[in-house]
């Protein structure tokens, strides 16, 4: 029996060693982290779902596994004159009577496994959210987190890019 698993193990070896022929090696690919990367979702008012003070848009995102969830994260920053801004992000909305602010709104995000929702909240019901414009959207996708103190500041996209070597 020994000899037969020997000689089995013995035959196996030389033909995997003399059956496998490898090409040239090619030129080395760009730096990333293979556990992080970006891509953008439109929230356009025409696809949301209202309901009460909240207009929302919903999307199924493979990309965020179970994993993310326990133990990485999700960011999110919309694009408005030129930059990226972090979400959630809340501003104010004047009267057209006084010149003060009545109320507020937030253009916010939510995430679970295979699923990311982006959304308006007013802080009043008597808020239209219709009017609102429709937002392009930089979602950020982190498998493991694992920089702690030493990260990037999360709240300024072009440092998250930068850190994590993502492109536009």
């Amino acid at each position: 029996m020994k000899l037969a698993t020997t000689l089995s193990l013995t035959l196996t070896a030389v033909v995997f060693l003399t059956g496998c022929d490898t090409g040239p090696i090619g030129p080395e690919g760009p730096p990333g982290n293979a556990n992080v990367f970006a891509f953008n979702r439109t929230f356009s008012m025409a696809d949301a779902s209202f309901s009460g003070s909240v207009a929302a848009v919903q999307f199924n995102e493979p990309a965020i596994t179970p994993s993310v969830v326990d133990n990485g994260a999700v960011l999110a920053y919309f694009r408005e004159q030129d930059t990226w801004t972090a979400m959630p992000y809340t501003f104010g909305e004047e009267s057209p009577d006084l010149p003060a602010v009545d109320f507020t709104i937030t253009l916010g995000f939510a995430h679970d496994d295979g699923f990311l929702e982006l959304f308006y909240e007013a802080s009043s019901p008597e808020i239209t959210l219709e009017n609102q414009p429709d937002r392009l959207v930089k979602i950020v996708v982190i498998d493991g987190f694992p920089f702690g103190k030493n990260g990037p500041d999360l709240s300024d996209y072009e440092a998250v890019k930068a850190y994590y070597g993502l492109t536009d």
